[in-house]
């Protein structure tokens, strides 16, 4: 088995973002605006040159140096990251977590690149 990736999004919590969360929004009925959640995107387990070329793509040049797994999320090629994700069997899975993403870093979350493998 090659690497596989995936992002662990950690950040304020708001109604408007409950339905990019990883549970079903009526989960979150109780939980008060700014509260700290966490959840995991993408899950990228398509081999060592997916998950490299998913690292490059969030801006980092070396998937093992845990010293740029704190993303900076205006560095994500998204275009780039969407054009990636279709060319894996089963990418369109992808493209909600890569919306979740996007409207996440513009609500200030904090993403961290997590290599396993």
């Amino acid at each position: 088995m090659g690497m596989a990736a995936d992002i662990l999004a950690i950040g304020p919590f708001s109604k408007a973002i409950a339905g990019r969360l990883e549970y079903p929004e009526e989960r979150y009925a109780k939980t008060c605006d700014g509260a700290p959640v966490i959840l995991t995107l993408f899950g990228i387990t398509h081999g060592t040159t997916a998950s490299t070329t998913f690292a490059a793509l969030l801006g980092i040049d070396d998937p093992w140096d845990f010293n740029q797994h704190k993303l900076v999320p205006s560095k994500a090629d998204v275009g780039a990251l969407r054009d990636f994700f279709l060319t894996l069997q089963d990418g369109n899975e992808f493209l909600p977590d890569l919306e979740a993403f996007v409207v996440l870093r513009e609500r200030g979350f904090d993403f961290y690149f997590r290599p396993n493998g």
